[in-house]
């Protein structure tokens, strides 16, 4: 079957002296069911600007594997959520995809993916040639993936001789669906479980398996997302740790991320890979080939420090390169990210309502915020009452799963039935990195009599 395209109507907004909307890209379309909005959000500064991917399915089936493409104009892109989605830049090139079957968008429904952009004060950016395209399937010769072919679950190395395979099968498999895996293009055996190990490989080398249904009636379905693993070097053909990475360098680019500089490290056999150290907690990894890496989520004017360490094909970690520090540029404008201290929630408001639980009045506080900009998915904030932390609010967790809220956050918070009482109100939110943003202003309100 054909590739499936998906067509994006991309809009930027960008945000001058005189605050003029002025936009950048459009062109929209649809196909096959499948249909993508991409636009920058919110204002955009010189500082930072965030762009929202919106895939829409309109068909009667899931889709599992999708990549949206757009041009930017300078500056560094980075994912919200690289938990779930894989981003990469060649660049003004920017690729988004999913990892594995972590973004998966149902029949009907709608998956949206928050980037960021940080063009480091140079000016404000502008996205062109947005686009999108879905999963090749049916033929048994694509390499994309759909809700309709076996998705790879995990798999990986367990020494210099073998790896493990583990995939998950497709919607509608029956019991009797065997699996046909193959190697570097070559079919290996067939299986009836969703996982097998591949022995009797030769030690640090690269191989590429694929996985396919097998129905009982002889048919089979496309071929599984290439699954590329890379033995470990045999015991004794990788005695040493790497070398250090040298002349580790970090700069602040702009108030939310920072990039990290080094040379590359060397190794008896070869450098798989780097490893980033954030205040001592690794935060994130780096391929062989690289010698730079941006890391985002940060908090304006705050001091971070970060060293680098290298892995080799055996799994040997060097030591890690001496500390670099950095501080991180202030938010702009004088802000910290939409409240009055970095990253307070913004335009806090607090009313008080009544719902009868029987033939008790139960009272309410309605809590209504601005969620802090810039600083990463926030899905957890902590309410304080008369100065204590009386309860902590999440989304994403409950079921069902309600959405992120992005720019406004609303809540409800149940005191109690007695009326006439006195209450201050606080709230702050748990920012991108992990640490706690600062208060909200303090309100107090009063129960109804």
């Amino acid at each position: 079957m054909s590739r499936k395209r998906i067509a994006l109507a991309c809009a930027a907004v960008v945000v001058g002296a005189a605050s003029v909307a002025v936009p950048v890209a459009a062109n929209a379309g649809e196909d096959g069911g499948l249909g993508a909005t991409c636009r920058i959000t919110e204002q955009s500064t010189a500082w930072w600007a965030s762009a929202e991917i919106s895939v829409a399915n309109k068909g009667d089936r899931p889709v599992r594997d999708w990549t949206a493409r757009f041009e930017l104009s300078q500056g560094q892109a980075t994912i919200d959520n690289p938990w779930a989605y894989e981003l990469r830049q060649d660049g003004k090139r920017v690729t988004v995809k999913p990892i594995a079957d972590r973004a998966d968008v149902a029949a009907g429904a709608t998956r949206a993916v928050k980037v960021g952009i940080n063009p480091a004060g140079k000016a404000i950016p502008k996205i062109s040639g947005c686009k999108a395209t879905g999963p090749d399937s049916g033929s048994g010769n694509g390499t994309g993936t759909d809700a309709r072919v076996p998705a790879d679950s995990g798999s990986f190395v367990k020494d210099h001789a073998a790896v493990h395979l583990m995939w998950k099968p497709p919607a509608g498999a029956a019991d009797t669906d065997r699996y046909e895996v193959f190697q570097n293009g070559k079919r290996l055996k067939t299986v009836t479980g969703t996982m097998t190990d591949i022995e009797k490989l030769a030690p640090g080398t690269r191989y590429t398996f694929k996985v396919r249904t097998l129905r009982a009636d002889g048919s089979t379905s496309g071929f599984s997302k290439d699954i590329v693993l890379t033995t470990h070097a045999a015991p004794g053909q990788d005695a040493a740790k790497p070398v250090i990475p040298a002349d580790l360098e970090a700069t602040a680019s702009g108030p939310y991320q920072a990039t990290l500089r080094w040379h590359p490290a060397t190794d008896d056999v070869a450098v798989t890979g780097y490893r980033i150290y954030r205040n001592g907690t690794r935060v994130q990894e780096a391929d062989a080939k690289a010698d730079t890496a941006t890391v985002s989520g940060l908090t304006p004017s705050t001091a971070y420090r970060f060293k680098v360490t290298a892995v080799d094909a055996s799994g040997k970690e060097s030591e890690p390169t001496r500390e670099a520090g950095v501080t991180t540029a202030p938010a702009p404008g004088g802000g910290t990210g939409g409240g009055t201290g970095t990253g307070a929630p913004g335009d806090f408001t607090a009313t008080t309502s009544t719902k009868q639980d029987g033939p008790v009045t139960q009272h309410y506080l309605n809590l209504a915020w601005s969620v802090p900009r810039n600083l990463g998915q926030i899905t957890t904030y902590q309410v304080y009452l008369n100065g204590k932390p009386a309860q902590t609010f999440m989304w994403g967790t409950a079921t069902p799963v309600l959405p992120v809220p992005t720019t406004k956050g609303t809540r409800e918070v149940l005191v109690g039935s007695h009326p006439g009482t006195t209450y201050t109100v606080k709230i702050r939110a748990r920012l991108g990195d992990g640490t706690w943003g600062a208060f909200s202003r303090e309100l107090t309100v009063k129960t109804g009599g």
